[in-house]
Protein backbone atom coordinates (compact mmCIF):
# COMPACT_ATOMS: atom_id res chain seq x y z
CA UNK A 1 0.00 0.00 0.00
CA UNK A 2 1.33 3.56 -0.67
CA UNK A 3 2.47 5.45 1.60
CA UNK A 4 2.04 9.51 2.68
CA UNK A 5 3.28 11.56 5.07
CA UNK A 6 0.58 14.02 7.08
CA UNK A 7 1.59 15.97 9.83
CA UNK A 8 -0.48 18.57 11.36
CA UNK A 9 -1.05 20.57 14.58
CA UNK A 10 -3.92 19.64 16.61
CA UNK A 11 -5.78 21.71 19.32
CA UNK A 12 -6.57 20.51 22.89
CA UNK A 13 -10.62 20.14 22.66
CA UNK A 14 -10.85 19.26 26.21
CA UNK A 15 -8.74 17.80 29.29
CA UNK A 16 -10.58 15.30 31.39
CA UNK A 17 -9.59 13.49 34.62
CA UNK A 18 -11.18 10.09 32.66
CA UNK A 19 -11.77 10.04 29.21
CA UNK A 20 -13.92 6.80 28.26
CA UNK A 21 -14.03 5.88 24.55
CA UNK A 22 -17.00 3.83 23.22
CA UNK A 23 -20.81 4.55 24.61
CA UNK A 24 -21.85 0.78 24.02
CA UNK A 25 -22.82 -1.17 27.42
CA UNK A 26 -18.96 -0.88 28.37
CA UNK A 27 -19.01 2.88 28.56
CA UNK A 28 -21.81 3.64 29.91
CA UNK A 29 -20.90 1.25 33.04
CA UNK A 30 -17.97 3.17 32.87
CA UNK A 31 -18.61 6.92 32.93
CA UNK A 32 -21.70 6.61 34.49
CA UNK A 33 -19.46 5.04 37.90
CA UNK A 34 -16.46 7.24 37.31
CA UNK A 35 -18.71 10.93 37.12
CA UNK A 36 -20.98 9.59 40.50
CA UNK A 37 -17.57 9.29 42.08
CA UNK A 38 -16.68 12.86 41.73
CA UNK A 39 -14.36 12.24 38.40
CA UNK A 40 -14.47 14.61 35.36
CA UNK A 41 -15.59 12.29 33.23
CA UNK A 42 -16.38 12.60 28.92
CA UNK A 43 -17.58 9.80 26.89
CA UNK A 44 -17.51 9.65 23.01
CA UNK A 45 -18.89 7.72 20.20
CA UNK A 46 -19.09 7.51 16.64
CA UNK A 47 -23.07 6.77 16.72
CA UNK A 48 -25.16 10.14 17.66
CA UNK A 49 -26.58 8.03 20.73
CA UNK A 50 -25.07 6.11 23.27
CA UNK A 51 -26.04 2.45 23.31
CA UNK A 52 -23.58 0.59 21.04
CA UNK A 53 -24.90 -2.73 19.96
CA UNK A 54 -28.01 -2.64 22.75
CA UNK A 55 -29.42 0.48 20.40
CA UNK A 56 -26.89 1.03 17.34
CA UNK A 57 -26.97 -2.98 16.94
CA UNK A 58 -30.38 -3.63 17.43
CA UNK A 59 -29.09 -6.96 20.19
CA UNK A 60 -31.32 -8.28 22.54
CA UNK A 61 -33.12 -9.66 25.16
CA UNK A 62 -30.06 -9.10 27.97
CA UNK A 63 -28.53 -12.15 28.29
CA UNK A 64 -29.09 -14.08 31.54
CA UNK A 65 -27.79 -12.47 34.81
CA UNK A 66 -28.95 -15.22 37.08
CA UNK A 67 -26.71 -17.87 38.51
CA UNK A 68 -26.21 -21.04 37.13
CA UNK A 69 -29.24 -22.59 39.34
CA UNK A 70 -31.41 -19.89 37.88
CA UNK A 71 -32.00 -18.89 41.60
CA UNK A 72 -30.42 -15.62 41.91
CA UNK A 73 -29.89 -12.27 39.91
CA UNK A 74 -26.11 -12.01 40.40
CA UNK A 75 -25.26 -9.25 37.85
CA UNK A 76 -26.74 -6.50 39.49
CA UNK A 77 -25.27 -2.48 39.89
CA UNK A 78 -25.92 -0.17 36.94
CA UNK A 79 -27.29 -2.81 35.16
CA UNK A 80 -30.05 -3.73 37.43
CA UNK A 81 -30.58 0.20 38.18
CA UNK A 82 -31.03 0.15 33.73
CA UNK A 83 -33.56 -2.42 33.68
CA UNK A 84 -35.49 -0.87 36.71
CA UNK A 85 -35.73 2.65 35.38
CA UNK A 86 -36.87 1.13 31.95
CA UNK A 87 -39.37 -1.13 33.51
CA UNK A 88 -41.01 1.86 35.02
CA UNK A 89 -41.41 3.34 31.73
CA UNK A 90 -42.64 -0.21 30.14
CA UNK A 91 -39.41 -0.64 28.06
CA UNK A 92 -38.41 -3.86 29.89
CA UNK A 93 -39.93 -6.56 31.60
CA UNK A 94 -37.74 -8.33 34.41
CA UNK A 95 -35.69 -11.08 33.95
CA UNK A 96 -37.02 -12.56 36.62
CA UNK A 97 -40.06 -13.29 35.39
CA UNK A 98 -38.87 -14.79 32.10
CA UNK A 99 -38.44 -18.55 31.88
CA UNK A 100 -36.87 -20.80 28.85
CA UNK A 101 -38.90 -21.87 26.02
CA UNK A 102 -41.44 -18.75 26.19
CA UNK A 103 -40.66 -16.28 22.74
CA UNK A 104 -39.36 -13.85 25.15
CA UNK A 105 -36.26 -16.68 25.68
CA UNK A 106 -36.52 -17.35 21.48
CA UNK A 107 -38.32 -21.08 22.71
CA UNK A 108 -34.52 -22.19 23.87
CA UNK A 109 -34.42 -24.53 26.49
CA UNK A 110 -31.02 -24.31 28.13
CA UNK A 111 -29.55 -21.24 29.15
CA UNK A 112 -31.97 -18.88 28.36
CA UNK A 113 -34.10 -18.52 31.72
CA UNK A 114 -34.60 -15.23 32.96
CA UNK A 115 -33.58 -13.48 29.95
CA UNK A 116 -34.30 -9.63 29.69
CA UNK A 117 -36.51 -7.94 27.19
CA UNK A 118 -36.46 -4.78 26.03
CA UNK A 119 -37.05 -1.81 23.81
CA UNK A 120 -33.80 -0.01 22.53
CA UNK A 121 -35.15 3.08 22.72
CA UNK A 122 -35.93 3.13 25.92
CA UNK A 123 -32.28 1.98 26.45
CA UNK A 124 -31.39 5.13 24.83
CA UNK A 125 -33.12 7.03 26.86
CA UNK A 126 -32.47 5.46 30.42
CA UNK A 127 -29.52 5.22 29.84
CA UNK A 128 -28.73 9.10 28.13
CA UNK A 129 -30.80 10.21 31.67
CA UNK A 130 -28.11 7.94 33.87
CA UNK A 131 -25.21 9.98 32.32
CA UNK A 132 -26.32 13.32 32.16
CA UNK A 133 -27.78 12.70 35.92
CA UNK A 134 -23.95 12.15 37.14
CA UNK A 135 -22.39 14.61 35.60
CA UNK A 136 -21.04 12.83 32.47
CA UNK A 137 -19.90 15.13 29.08
CA UNK A 138 -21.11 13.44 26.48
CA UNK A 139 -19.63 14.28 22.77
CA UNK A 140 -20.91 12.33 20.07
CA UNK A 141 -20.22 11.96 16.24
CA UNK A 142 -16.91 11.45 17.42
CA UNK A 143 -14.19 8.94 15.91
CA UNK A 144 -11.26 7.61 17.64
CA UNK A 145 -8.58 8.12 15.40
CA UNK A 146 -4.88 7.85 17.33
CA UNK A 147 -3.44 8.08 21.32
CA UNK A 148 -0.46 10.16 21.91
CA UNK A 149 1.84 8.31 23.54
CA UNK A 150 4.92 9.52 26.75
CA UNK A 151 6.67 7.07 27.20
CA UNK A 152 4.69 4.22 28.86
CA UNK A 153 1.56 6.76 29.35
CA UNK A 154 -1.09 8.10 26.65
CA UNK A 155 -1.10 11.82 27.67
CA UNK A 156 -3.52 12.22 24.85
CA UNK A 157 -6.08 11.31 22.29
CA UNK A 158 -6.93 11.99 18.84
CA UNK A 159 -10.31 12.53 17.71
CA UNK A 160 -12.23 13.36 14.61
CA UNK A 161 -15.86 15.12 14.17
CA UNK A 162 -17.57 17.89 12.09
CA UNK A 163 -15.54 20.12 14.26
CA UNK A 164 -12.23 18.63 12.81
CA UNK A 165 -9.76 17.37 14.15
CA UNK A 166 -8.28 17.67 17.87
CA UNK A 167 -6.86 15.96 21.37
CA UNK A 168 -8.64 15.26 24.21
CA UNK A 169 -6.21 15.05 27.23
CA UNK A 170 -7.05 12.71 30.28
CA UNK A 171 -5.01 11.06 33.09
CA UNK A 172 -6.65 7.81 32.63
CA UNK A 173 -8.18 6.88 29.41
CA UNK A 174 -10.41 3.26 29.34
CA UNK A 175 -11.41 1.76 26.38
CA UNK A 176 -14.82 0.69 25.69
CA UNK A 177 -14.64 0.67 21.83
CA UNK A 178 -15.62 -2.90 21.82
CA UNK A 179 -12.66 -4.11 19.96
CA UNK A 180 -9.77 -2.95 21.93
CA UNK A 181 -8.88 0.08 19.63
CA UNK A 182 -7.07 2.61 21.78
CA UNK A 183 -5.33 -0.68 23.41
CA UNK A 184 -3.79 -1.68 19.84
CA UNK A 185 -2.92 1.91 18.78
CA UNK A 186 -0.68 2.13 22.03
CA UNK A 187 0.69 -0.88 21.57
CA UNK A 188 -0.85 -3.41 23.89
CA UNK A 189 -0.87 -6.87 22.39
CA UNK A 190 -3.54 -9.09 21.26
CA UNK A 191 -4.77 -11.76 19.89
CA UNK A 192 -7.36 -11.66 16.89
CA UNK A 193 -10.47 -14.07 17.52
CA UNK A 194 -9.55 -17.56 17.81
CA UNK A 195 -5.93 -17.51 17.59
CA UNK A 196 -5.81 -22.11 17.72
CA UNK A 197 -8.08 -22.92 14.86
CA UNK A 198 -8.19 -19.33 13.44
CA UNK A 199 -11.76 -18.77 13.90
CA UNK A 200 -13.13 -15.33 14.44
CA UNK A 201 -17.15 -15.40 15.69
CA UNK A 202 -18.99 -14.28 12.51
CA UNK A 203 -21.50 -11.39 12.78
CA UNK A 204 -24.77 -10.78 12.69
CA UNK A 205 -26.87 -8.28 11.31
CA UNK A 206 -30.07 -8.28 13.56
CA UNK A 207 -33.02 -6.83 12.31
CA UNK A 208 -36.79 -6.32 13.82
CA UNK A 209 -40.77 -7.51 12.46
CA UNK A 210 -43.65 -6.40 13.44
CA UNK A 211 -47.21 -7.83 13.52
CA UNK A 212 -46.55 -11.34 14.12
CA UNK A 213 -49.03 -14.07 15.80
CA UNK A 214 -47.19 -14.91 18.86
CA UNK A 215 -50.69 -17.34 19.68
CA UNK A 216 -50.00 -19.59 16.43
CA UNK A 217 -46.19 -19.13 16.22
CA UNK A 218 -46.53 -20.50 20.38
CA UNK A 219 -48.86 -23.48 18.78
CA UNK A 220 -46.58 -24.10 15.50
CA UNK A 221 -43.46 -24.06 17.78
CA UNK A 222 -44.50 -26.40 20.73
CA UNK A 223 -46.13 -29.27 18.24
CA UNK A 224 -42.44 -29.69 17.25
CA UNK A 225 -40.67 -29.22 20.23
CA UNK A 226 -39.31 -32.39 20.08
CA UNK A 227 -37.37 -31.28 17.38
CA UNK A 228 -35.82 -28.06 18.70
CA UNK A 229 -31.99 -29.22 20.03
CA UNK A 230 -31.82 -28.30 23.89
CA UNK A 231 -29.33 -25.22 22.99
CA UNK A 232 -30.33 -24.28 19.83
CA UNK A 233 -33.68 -22.22 18.41
CA UNK A 234 -36.60 -23.51 16.66
CA UNK A 235 -37.40 -24.16 12.69
CA UNK A 236 -34.62 -26.75 12.11
CA UNK A 237 -37.47 -28.45 10.81
CA UNK A 238 -38.31 -25.62 7.76
CA UNK A 239 -35.19 -25.70 7.32
CA UNK A 240 -34.11 -29.28 6.44
CA UNK A 241 -37.83 -29.14 4.46
CA UNK A 242 -36.96 -26.17 2.38
CA UNK A 243 -32.96 -26.75 2.20
CA UNK A 244 -32.40 -25.71 -1.43
CA UNK A 245 -34.40 -22.31 -0.84
CA UNK A 246 -32.14 -21.64 2.61
CA UNK A 247 -28.99 -20.15 1.73
CA UNK A 248 -28.07 -18.84 5.47
CA UNK A 249 -25.21 -20.94 6.83
CA UNK A 250 -27.31 -21.53 9.97
CA UNK A 251 -29.27 -24.61 11.38
CA UNK A 252 -32.04 -22.66 13.45
CA UNK A 253 -33.66 -19.52 13.73
CA UNK A 254 -33.06 -17.04 16.83
CA UNK A 255 -36.07 -14.86 17.44
CA UNK A 256 -37.09 -12.76 20.29
CA UNK A 257 -40.41 -11.34 21.03
CA UNK A 258 -39.87 -8.09 22.97
CA UNK A 259 -41.74 -6.25 25.71
CA UNK A 260 -43.99 -5.05 22.72
CA UNK A 261 -46.11 -7.91 21.47
CA UNK A 262 -45.76 -8.94 17.93
CA UNK A 263 -42.53 -7.74 17.78
CA UNK A 264 -39.52 -9.88 17.37
CA UNK A 265 -35.80 -9.18 16.73
CA UNK A 266 -34.25 -11.78 14.81
CA UNK A 267 -30.76 -12.83 15.25
CA UNK A 268 -30.40 -15.43 12.52
CA UNK A 269 -28.09 -13.86 9.44
CA UNK A 270 -24.66 -15.02 9.92
CA UNK A 271 -21.50 -13.46 8.27
CA UNK A 272 -18.65 -15.38 7.76
CA UNK A 273 -15.10 -13.91 7.88
CA UNK A 274 -15.80 -11.02 9.54
CA UNK A 275 -12.77 -9.11 10.97
CA UNK A 276 -14.56 -5.87 12.94
CA UNK A 277 -10.95 -4.11 12.45
CA UNK A 278 -10.89 -3.87 8.66
CA UNK A 279 -13.27 -1.09 7.20
CA UNK A 280 -13.29 -3.08 3.62
CA UNK A 281 -14.54 -6.27 6.06
CA UNK A 282 -16.66 -4.65 7.88
CA UNK A 283 -18.50 -3.08 4.62
CA UNK A 284 -18.88 -6.13 3.24
CA UNK A 285 -20.29 -7.91 6.33
CA UNK A 286 -22.73 -4.51 5.94
CA UNK A 287 -24.04 -5.47 2.28
CA UNK A 288 -24.00 -9.21 2.83
CA UNK A 289 -26.13 -8.52 6.31
CA UNK A 290 -28.99 -6.78 4.36
CA UNK A 291 -29.24 -9.16 1.94
CA UNK A 292 -29.50 -12.06 4.41
CA UNK A 293 -31.65 -10.05 6.76
CA UNK A 294 -34.68 -9.79 3.60
CA UNK A 295 -33.66 -13.61 2.81
CA UNK A 296 -34.89 -14.67 6.06
CA UNK A 297 -37.44 -12.60 6.71
CA UNK A 298 -39.36 -13.78 2.75
CA UNK A 299 -38.79 -17.84 4.21
CA UNK A 300 -40.22 -16.55 7.64
CA UNK A 301 -43.04 -14.56 5.75
CA UNK A 302 -43.79 -17.87 3.44
CA UNK A 303 -43.00 -20.49 5.51
CA UNK A 304 -43.60 -19.76 9.46
CA UNK A 305 -46.90 -20.18 11.12
CA UNK A 306 -47.70 -16.88 12.98
CA UNK A 307 -45.40 -14.79 9.88
CA UNK A 308 -48.40 -14.48 7.37
CA UNK A 309 -49.24 -10.94 7.94
CA UNK A 310 -45.53 -10.00 9.31
CA UNK A 311 -44.50 -6.67 8.53
CA UNK A 312 -40.62 -5.83 8.03
CA UNK A 313 -39.63 -2.64 10.33
CA UNK A 314 -35.77 -2.26 10.27
CA UNK A 315 -32.44 -3.59 10.09
CA UNK A 316 -29.94 -2.96 12.84
CA UNK A 317 -28.02 0.51 12.18
CA UNK A 318 -24.62 -1.52 12.52
CA UNK A 319 -23.54 -5.00 12.10
CA UNK A 320 -23.14 -7.40 15.60
CA UNK A 321 -19.62 -8.08 16.07
CA UNK A 322 -19.28 -11.04 18.50
CA UNK A 323 -15.50 -11.10 18.20
CA UNK A 324 -12.64 -9.05 17.50
CA UNK A 325 -9.39 -8.73 19.20
CA UNK A 326 -8.76 -10.05 22.82
CA UNK A 327 -6.53 -8.31 24.88
CA UNK A 328 -3.47 -9.20 26.61
CA UNK A 329 -3.55 -7.89 30.44
CA UNK A 330 -1.95 -8.71 33.90
CA UNK A 331 -4.24 -11.99 33.57
CA UNK A 332 -4.96 -13.95 30.66
CA UNK A 333 -8.70 -15.82 31.56
CA UNK A 334 -9.25 -19.23 30.17
CA UNK A 335 -12.24 -21.38 29.51
CA UNK A 336 -10.93 -23.53 31.91
CA UNK A 337 -11.50 -20.52 34.96
CA UNK A 338 -14.94 -20.01 34.06
CA UNK A 339 -15.85 -24.08 33.13
CA UNK A 340 -14.29 -24.74 36.59
CA UNK A 341 -16.37 -21.88 38.33
CA UNK A 342 -13.38 -20.19 39.76
CA UNK A 343 -13.42 -17.17 41.77
CA UNK A 344 -10.49 -15.27 42.13
CA UNK A 345 -9.36 -12.78 44.64
CA UNK A 346 -9.56 -9.80 42.83
CA UNK A 347 -13.29 -10.57 40.87
CA UNK A 348 -14.50 -7.62 40.06
CA UNK A 349 -17.69 -9.21 38.62
CA UNK A 350 -19.35 -12.61 39.08
CA UNK A 351 -21.11 -14.30 36.69
CA UNK A 352 -22.77 -17.58 34.74
CA UNK A 353 -23.53 -16.64 30.91
CA UNK A 354 -22.75 -20.23 29.08
CA UNK A 355 -20.07 -20.54 26.19
CA UNK A 356 -22.20 -19.58 23.00
CA UNK A 357 -19.69 -19.78 20.59
CA UNK A 358 -21.11 -19.58 16.56
CA UNK A 359 -18.78 -20.82 13.74
CA UNK A 360 -17.93 -20.81 10.50
CA UNK A 361 -17.67 -24.28 9.84
CA UNK A 362 -20.81 -25.41 12.02
CA UNK A 363 -24.15 -23.87 11.08
CA UNK A 364 -25.59 -24.43 15.21
CA UNK A 365 -22.17 -23.85 16.58
CA UNK A 366 -21.38 -24.74 19.86
CA UNK A 367 -23.01 -24.13 23.68
CA UNK A 368 -21.18 -25.04 26.75
CA UNK A 369 -23.30 -24.82 30.56
CA UNK A 370 -21.19 -23.84 33.35
CA UNK A 371 -22.03 -26.63 36.06
CA UNK A 372 -19.26 -26.65 38.32
CA UNK A 373 -20.47 -24.21 40.36
CA UNK A 374 -23.09 -21.31 40.59
CA UNK A 375 -20.81 -18.89 38.97
CA UNK A 376 -17.00 -17.82 38.03
CA UNK A 377 -15.65 -14.74 38.59
CA UNK A 378 -13.36 -12.37 36.14
CA UNK A 379 -10.57 -10.42 37.65
CA UNK A 380 -9.08 -7.35 37.70
CA UNK A 381 -6.76 -8.00 36.46
CA UNK A 382 -8.40 -8.75 33.04
CA UNK A 383 -9.09 -5.20 32.71
CA UNK A 384 -5.20 -4.16 33.00
CA UNK A 385 -3.62 -4.06 29.69
CA UNK A 386 -0.44 -5.07 29.43
CA UNK A 387 2.51 -1.84 29.02
CA UNK A 388 0.17 1.18 29.01
CA UNK A 389 -0.22 2.50 33.02
CA UNK A 390 -2.86 4.86 32.26
CA UNK A 391 -5.81 2.45 30.14
CA UNK A 392 -8.26 0.33 31.69
CA UNK A 393 -10.18 -1.93 28.80
CA UNK A 394 -13.91 -3.02 29.41
CA UNK A 395 -16.29 -4.77 27.50
CA UNK A 396 -15.86 -8.03 24.83
CA UNK A 397 -12.25 -7.31 24.44
CA UNK A 398 -11.05 -7.89 28.20
CA UNK A 399 -7.66 -9.96 28.77
CA UNK A 400 -9.66 -13.51 27.84
CA UNK A 401 -9.20 -16.24 25.21
CA UNK A 402 -11.37 -16.83 22.84
CA UNK A 403 -13.57 -19.50 24.97
CA UNK A 404 -13.82 -17.79 27.94
CA UNK A 405 -14.75 -14.03 25.61
CA UNK A 406 -17.86 -16.32 24.34
CA UNK A 407 -19.36 -16.19 27.44
CA UNK A 408 -18.41 -12.76 29.28
CA UNK A 409 -19.42 -10.58 25.35
CA UNK A 410 -22.81 -10.25 26.54
CA UNK A 411 -24.42 -6.52 27.30
CA UNK A 412 -24.67 -7.23 31.35
CA UNK A 413 -21.73 -8.31 31.79
CA UNK A 414 -20.06 -5.55 29.84
CA UNK A 415 -22.02 -3.03 31.67
CA UNK A 416 -20.34 -4.69 35.32
CA UNK A 417 -16.90 -4.44 33.27
CA UNK A 418 -17.74 -0.76 32.87
CA UNK A 419 -18.79 -0.08 36.26
CA UNK A 420 -15.50 -1.89 37.86
CA UNK A 421 -13.53 -0.07 35.22
CA UNK A 422 -14.87 3.65 35.88
CA UNK A 423 -14.99 2.53 39.96
CA UNK A 424 -11.10 2.02 39.75
CA UNK A 425 -10.35 4.63 37.32
CA UNK A 426 -11.39 7.10 40.43
CA UNK A 427 -9.77 5.09 43.25
CA UNK A 428 -6.24 5.95 41.11
CA UNK A 429 -7.14 9.34 40.95
CA UNK A 430 -7.76 9.99 44.24
CA UNK A 431 -5.05 7.68 45.74
CA UNK A 432 -2.34 8.93 42.69
CA UNK A 433 -1.31 6.23 41.54
CA UNK A 434 -1.80 3.75 38.18
CA UNK A 435 -4.81 1.58 37.98
CA UNK A 436 -2.20 -1.79 38.67
CA UNK A 437 -2.23 -0.42 41.82
CA UNK A 438 -5.34 0.33 43.42
CA UNK A 439 -5.77 -1.68 46.30
CA UNK A 440 -8.41 -4.86 44.97
CA UNK A 441 -9.64 -5.03 48.44
CA UNK A 442 -11.04 -1.33 48.58
CA UNK A 443 -11.90 -1.96 45.10
CA UNK A 444 -14.13 -4.19 46.13
CA UNK A 445 -15.52 -2.52 49.00
CA UNK A 446 -16.41 0.01 46.30
CA UNK A 447 -18.33 -2.38 43.79
CA UNK A 448 -20.16 -3.81 46.89
CA UNK A 449 -21.76 -0.44 48.21
CA UNK A 450 -22.83 -0.12 44.12
CA UNK A 451 -24.81 -3.43 44.75
CA UNK A 452 -22.19 -5.41 42.93
CA UNK A 453 -22.62 -8.67 43.98
CA UNK A 454 -19.20 -10.26 44.30
CA UNK A 455 -19.99 -13.69 45.51
CA UNK A 456 -20.58 -15.76 48.87
CA UNK A 457 -23.36 -14.55 50.80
Amino acid sequence: MEQIQYCRTLPVFDEVDILVVGAGPAGIGAAISAARSGAKTMLFDQNGYVGGQATAGRVGPFMTCYDTKNENMIIRGIFKEIVERMKVLGGAIDPKEIQAEEPYSGFYKIGHAHVGPFEHECFKQVSTDMLLEAGVTLLLHTFFVDVVMEEKRISGVVVANKSGMSVIRAKIVIDCSGDADVAAKAGVPFELGNTRDGNIQPATLFFRVGNVNTEELKAHIRAHADEIRPFYGPFSWLIREKQEEWKIPRGEIGLFEGPEAGIYRINTTRILNTNGTDVKSLTSAELEGLRQAHEVFDFLKKYAAGFEHAVFLDTADMVGIRESRHIKGKYWMTGEDALACRVPEDTIAVMATNMDTHNKDNPGGSFITIQNGSYFGVPYRCLLPQGVENLLVAGRCISADALAGSAIRMIPCCLAFGQAAGTAATLSLKKHIDPVDVCVGELRACLEKQDVYLGGE
